[in-house]
């Protein structure tokens, strides 16, 4: 996809501030004079006053100021200093990413933009960044779920760059449907020739189809060409929501090409969802037991660990998942450092999930101490990112209506 070039995060319009000693109600004026482009006012203010300068915020706005005046460097400086400051401070990392890229140092900007997305995955911006950084890496399927993203955070709807993704998908999803019709109709005809050549043109105009992906792997499969029929599986593995099915399926085509330290780590995560005492539960225990020369070959283990590595140093974070994953299973080792990188990128890839449970655990602390307005914001946010219709929208729903409920019956009743 072509779209414009990266956002950069100039202000925060609309920031609310924790109360710290007074300082909230002068960096909201603050705020103010930044928006109305009063940059050296701002940094007068700041200047003078150590009690504001010693928060996130001020450090925040303090480098925005100067990145407008061009002074980078030492806007860079005070943005680390924010985070510093306050770890969650997630305009801080999108901005020092912001920097990186301008840089050319696209790897470390994808970082930094990954840890703000994990504080604020709803945030437009983080997302627009990630696309336009992924497609320019060349991964289409992570790109275009970060396109998609957009879409669904973006409320500035009339916004230029909001309006050219949304063409922009609507006409490749306006092809992947023409291809659909077409894939139908050779169904009938029974022609998997053109089947698999239709959906490989799906994919290759659409990149977000874990469906297609799997239908394609099967069709390899069935034709014989396995080492085809692996990528797919392991590209619907890796980067979508799986079934043991695929676990099984990228067990039996690794060993079938021979690659004996991946069909076992396959087959061990595979074991874990099947019940004991069945037939697939046997199979794969003997399986297991036939491969297990491979946890004798310390070097061929090495070898996982180096290429998890080097897939988390170019942000392929989902590989270096699996390949600290098969280290893990085939050294028979319980590293915590190394679970502690596999947990970090599994947020990655997946933040909504983890920010809702945070969230979702402030609630009733929020209600029991009276910080309504506080607990219908969180409410909002969960409502936001979660799944329609789950357990935690329906509590944030409830929770806020009470919430409300209560501000209103003070504001007219003064209870």
């Amino acid at each position: 996809m072509d779209m414009s070039s990266t956002e950069n995060v100039s202000g925060l319009s609309g920031v609310k501030f924790n109360d710290e000693g007074g300082v909230s109600e002068k960096l909201s004026r603050l705020y103010e004079l930044y928006e109305s482009g009063r940059y050296s006012d701002v940094l007068s203010s700041l200047e003078s006053d150590s009690l504001v300068l010693s928060t996130s915020n001020a450090q925040l706005l303090l480098g925005n100021c100067l990145k407008q005046q061009g002074n980078i460097e030492e806007a860079l400086k005070h943005w680390k200093k924010a985070i510093e400051i306050s770890p969650l401070e997630y305009a801080a990392y999108i901005n020092i990413g912001n920097y990186l890229y301008a840089s050319g140092n696209i790897s470390e900007a994808i970082l930094n933009w990954h840890i703000a997305n994990t504080i604020m995955p709803e945030n437009p911006t983080v997302n627009i960044n990630l696309a336009h950084a992924y497609d320019k890496k060349g991964n289409r399927i992570k790109a275009t779920k970060y396109f998609e993203k957009y879409l669904k955070y973006q409320t500035r709807t009339s916004s230029t760059e909001y309006i050219t993704v949304k063409h922009t998908i609507a006409n490749l999803t306006a092809k992947v449907d023409f291809y659909a019709k077409k894939v139908e109709e050779f169904k009938l005809k029974k022609d998997l020739k053109t089947i698999a050549a239709l959906y490989l043109k799906m994919i290759s105009t659409y990149a977000n189809l874990p469906s297609i992906y799997s239908n394609i792997a099967e069709i390899f499969y069935f034709d014989k060409n396995y080492e085809k029929a692996y990528e797919f599986y392991q590209t619907v593995y890796l980067y979508f929501p799986c079934t043991t099915k695929t676990l099984l399926e990228l067990a039996n085509l690794a060993y079938l090409l021979g690659q004996k330290s991946y069909s076992y780590a396959y087959y061990k995560r595979a074991l874990q969802f099947l019940p004991e005492g069945t037939s697939y539960n046997l199979k794969v225990k003997q399986q297991l037991s036939a491969l297990s020369t491979v946890l004798n070959d310390p070097e061929l283990i090495e070898t996982h660990l180096q290429k998890a590595r080097e897939a988390e140093a170019n942000n392929d974070y989902e590989i270096a998942i699996d390949e600290y994953e098969n280290y893990m299973i085939l050294s028979e080792s319980e590293n915590q450092d190394i679970q502690q990188l596999i947990d970090k990128y599994k947020i990655f890839a997946n933040p909504e999930p983890f920010v809702v449970n945070v969230l979702y655990s402030q609630i009733p602390d929020l209600m029991n101490k009276k910080k309504l307005s506080a607990c219908v914001d969180v409410c909002d946010r969960i409502m936001k990112i979660a799944s329609e219709h789950s357990k935690e929208v329906v509590y944030a729903m409830k929770c806020k209506a009470e919430c409300k409920r209560i501000i209103i019956a003070r504001e007219q009743f003064g209870v």
